[in-house]
């Protein structure tokens, strides 16, 4: 064989090797999303909300088919996912999911500082909602050992939340801790929110508070982003 052969047959091989090592899209995603206002999709415009525009973004990456399942709630604190995961219709949807997107704690840490009693002490309400998500991450595993878990950072609402300053630094604590307590496990990918909701005109023209359609635009790209890349 002479030199030139060798350097086209090496160079056609080396081709070959990267195509079948290249990852190609799913024919079929079944995404469910969980937890509270967020993953409702309260406040976007168009109803869509993250379930209602993730299909379009993973169809764009090559996806076949994809079906999504809404199962959100308004209002769900870390306590009432716990509960739902109880529920047999919420265990059923989970087990047929490739995905799961995981919204919840906003409540646990709004809520106390909302009210007239307020806790001593905001590390108590992020310690207990962190308790509570890892019992959530547990029993989602348990429940479908196979599906990665996209789990929603915090942010703090720009107008019209009296709560906003003391939230700031919660947020960016929660954050941080999600980052971290989950670092290890590569099934589970946390998404900051914080840096798309982080201009008024970037949330709800309804209610001034969740986020608008543009931000849960910009979720569902980032979620699809990640569930493209698929760990090793």
């Amino acid at each position: 064989m002479t030199p030139s052969i060798r350097v086209a047959f090496l160079a056609v091989a080396l081709v070959v090797s990267l195509a079948a090592g290249a990852s190609t899209p799913p024919k079929q995603l079944h995404v469910a999303v969980v937890g509270d206002s967020l993953a409702f999709g309260e406040g976007d415009e168009t109803g869509k909300g993250i379930a209602g525009r993730i299909e379009p973004e993973l169809r764009s990456r090559g996806v076949g088919s994809v079906l999504t399942t809404n199962l959100g709630v308004t209002g769900a604190t870390t306590h009432d996912v716990v509960a739902r995961l109880r529920q047999p219709a919420t265990k059923t949807a989970l087990a047929r999911a490739d995905a799961i997107v995981l919204s919840v704690g906003a409540n646990d840490l709004r809520y106390p500082l909302d009210s007239e009693n307020r806790v001593r002490s905001p590390l108590l309400i992020v310690d207990q909602a962190l308790r509570n998500l890892d019992t959530i991450v547990a029993e989602m595993h348990r429940i479908n050992p196979e599906a990665r878990i996209f789990i929603l950072g915090a942010y703090a609402p720009l107008a019209h939340e009296r709560a906003a300053v003391l939230l700031e630094p919660l947020v960016a604590m929660w954050d941080t801790m999600l980052a971290t307590r989950f670092a290890s496990n590569s099934r589970v990918s946390v998404v900051r929110l914080s840096d798309i909701v982080n201009r008024p005109d970037r949330l709800s023209t309804i209610d001034s508070f969740h986020p608008g359609g543009e931000a849960y635009q910009e979720t569902a790209r980032r979620i699809a982003d990640l569930l493209a890349a698929r760990p090793s």
